[in-house]
């Protein structure tokens, strides 16, 4: 199941939402405005990244200037505890398959979300209508 974090007044987060539904794509949103992430989810998307913790924060957030001198002296687990907490410091949305991440919305990049065999099918039909040309 794919899980779409997002925020509430995010146009990013609206527009990914808007794909999966146009996609007929099933997935569980959480929003971050009113249910905080668990360090457990952190985890799981962090595992993803090829960057770490710089591909999920958000340096164009307000709050991330009163943060930013501090980040290198906390703990990894320090960290998650104040992303948890202060949840606007994530970049949105962050969109999470089995072995699949995307933060931030892309309209290229999200259809690696469209299962494979839709794909298949989708790129099939290209070819077809390349050859009767």
């Amino acid at each position: 199941m794919i899980k779409l974090f997002t925020q509430a007044g995010c146009n990013s987060s609206r527009k990914a939402r808007q794909w999966f539904h146009d996609h007929g794509i099933a997935f569980e949103e959480k929003n971050f405005s009113s249910t905080a992430p668990t360090i457990s989810e952190l985890k799981q998307i962090l595992c993803l990244t090829e960057n770490g913790l710089d591909d999920i924060i958000s340096t164009r957030s307000q709050l991330y200037p009163t943060i930013a001198d501090k980040l290198p002296d906390m703990t990894f687990n320090e960290t998650l505890q104040l992303l948890c907490e202060h949840p606007q410091l994530l970049r949105r949305p962050i969109i999470v398959g089995r072995n699949k991440l995307q933060v931030g919305f892309n309209d290229d990049d999200i259809r690696q979300f469209i299962p494979r065999h839709i794909r298949r099918i989708s790129f099939q039909r290209t070819l077809v209508g390349l050859v009767d040309m």
